[in-house]
């Protein structure tokens, strides 16, 4: 099986655009970050856990594709 990265970005919680910000800063548990497009803060641990849901769904697909297509070869 071949090497697979993924990749999710963090997105507004109003309006679904991407979060863009200071990269250097690290942000924390209770944080809020301002959307740049409609300007409403987002929670950050909400944003973090909506961003891990999306890349586990991303995976989830990910392994069921795969598994089809050996299931696939195998009994051809």
């Amino acid at each position: 099986m071949k090497d697979k990265s993924f990749e999710v970005t963090l997105k507004c919680l109003f309006c679904d655009s991407p979060l863009q910000g200071d990269t250097d800063q690290e942000l924390n548990s209770g944080d809020m970050i301002e959307c740049l497009e409609c300007h409403e803060l987002n929670d950050y641990d909400s944003v973090k856990d909506v961003a891990i849901d999306e890349g586990e769904e991303q995976v989830k697909q990910y392994a069921e594709d795969e598994i089809s297509k050996m299931l696939k070869k195998t009994f051809k």
